[in-house]
């Protein structure tokens, strides 16, 4: 169970900090314990009311510089199939995205960083679609590491091809 001050890690909101942890009744449902907490990198304030005791909301442990540094290193950008078909493409990368696993996450933005460059080189455009995706997982990755790594977001990508083994 987190504490009040815990930072932690929220599957769709990102990095929240708990304000408060209380049992609260919202309309007729029974009393249930809630982590009251707040994103610290969102553009509007808000709070969030998450149960405790809650299966379908699974917060995070924030991990530590040396747990991000052995994850980036064990990601293989290989395991990300490059997938023609932008419509499955996309489909597919959202998925990596949602279903939240930081190492595949990592893994997919080094393959569209790649791909990307890739494109250009050939004078070629990368997709409106594939940098959104792009921007979505960077956002979901860039939040956590700079908070961590106690560093502005735009020096993440910096950090995470240091220690790709690309």
């Amino acid at each position: 169970m987190f504490e009040t001050g815990n930072v932690v890690l929220h599957p769709s909101e990102g990095v929240c900090k708990i304000d408060d942890v209380r049992t609260e009744r919202f309309d007729s449902s029974k009393k249930r314990t809630y982590y009251v907490m707040h994103p610290l990198y969102a553009k509007i304030k808000s709070t969030l009311f998450v149960p405790v005791d809650s299966d379908k909301i699974v917060l995070k442990k924030m991990p530590t510089k040396d747990e991000i540094i052995e994850l980036i290193k064990s990601v293989s950008i290989d395991n990300i199939e490059w997938i023609d078909n932008s419509t499955l493409r996309k489909d597919a990368f959202m998925h990596i995205i949602y279903n939240g696993d930081t190492k595949e996450i990592v893994a997919l933005i080094a393959k569209l960083h790649i791909r990307k460059k890739e494109l250009e080189d050939n004078c070629k455009k990368f997709s409106a679609t594939d940098s959104k995706i792009l921007k979505e997982a960077e956002r979901k990755i860039y939040q956590e590491f700079s908070y961590i790594l106690d560093t502005d977001e735009e020096n993440i990508p910096a950090f995470i091809m240091k220690y790709l083994n690309v």
